[in-house]
């Protein structure tokens, strides 16, 4: 008898719980809690944004997903890595890559890994970054760049894209001024330069006429500087000789033969480095007036007497 009715209490419970299912799951949990009852915990299935190639379990896969892993796999293995471009590939991946990982997630669920205070660290930080980057796309990703800023920029900042410069040097080196003033005469004279190198320098290109070949400012290193600021003078053209200059290895003279380089790059060779500087510029403006006003707005406290 007792059990008779049991039985029958049981089922006008039931009965009762799924009638009243109707008014809602939150006051259903209201009236669970009331009677005692646990309410299971169950992570409802996000709904699908796109086209759906697969189900595991209650959750989707879309055709989108599927084509955005294979994109950053294909740029992560770049030029020299097997692409995954055929169908069949791609089908592959989905069955042998994401099918396995959307079954290993929901395992984890049901064992309930994701409620371990080390898993909720993981998760929560990861959904800083998602949102914060999230944030940043939507209040500058929209941000562009006019022709007129460009040129702006080109016109202010022009002597930054000048090429670099190189010089092919004669040289010519002695020990003593006398001896670099017998040297002058006879440069003076007439006498070729490669010949009075071959004759009088003491430098190891004195076997090649004194050529240092093409040479770029500071190429020979800091004991070089008086070196360096008489080689590329601007009052010294392809053709001139210098004049007689002392340095830390002793007395030069020299020559130069051939100039190249030097001269700036038009704004049509540098327009899309400009836009990307520009752009950047401005991101960074924008993004550093969001942090002004967000600092305001929140309380930051950094305890760096705790940061060892």
């Amino acid at each position: 008898m007792l059990n008779r009715e049991r039985r029958i209490g049981t089922l006008f419970i039931m009965a009762a719980l799924l009638a009243l299912s109707s008014v809602g799951c939150d006051k259903l949990e209201k009236l669970w809690g009331k009677m005692g009852v646990k309410v299971p915990y169950k992570k409802k299935a996000p709904e699908p944004i796109g086209t759906v190639i697969a189900k595991v379990g209650d959750l989707s896969i879309t055709l989108e997903q599927l084509d955005q892993e294979i994109q950053n796999y294909n740029d992560l293995v770049g030029a020299a890595g097997s692409k995954i471009t055929t169908r069949e590939q791609k089908i592959t991946y989905l069955n042998e890559e994401l099918v396995r990982r959307y079954l290993l997630y929901l395992e984890a669920v049901e064992k309930k890994l994701d409620e371990k205070p080390k898993t909720q660290e993981l998760l929560r930080n990861m959904e800083i970054n998602v949102l914060a980057n999230q944030f940043l796309q939507d209040e500058v990703g929209g941000l562009t760049v006019t022709s007129s800023e460009v040129e702006d920029f080109y016109n202010i900042y022009k002597e930054q894209y000048r090429q670099e410069e190189e010089r092919r040097i004669r040289e010519i080196l002695v020990n003593n001024e006398d001896e670099a003033k017998e040297a002058m005469i006879e440069l003076l004279k007439g006498t070729d330069f490669a010949s009075v190198a071959t004759q009088r320098s003491r430098a190891e290109s004195a076997s090649k006429g004194g050529d240092l070949g093409f040479i770029k400012k500071g190429q020979l290193g800091a004991d070089f500087s008086r070196f360096d600021e008489v080689v590329f003078s601007r009052s010294l053209d392809a053709g001139q000789i210098s004049n007689i200059f002392k340095d830390k290895n002793g007395y030069y003279m020299i020559k130069v033969e051939e100039i190249r380089g030097g001269q700036a790059k038009s704004l049509s060779e540098v327009w899309d480095e400009i836009k990307r500087s520009v752009l950047f510029l401005k991101q960074q403006q924008k993004l550093q007036e969001l942090i002004s006003g967000l600092t305001s707005k929140t309380k930051v406290v950094v305890y760096e007497d705790k940061i060892k």
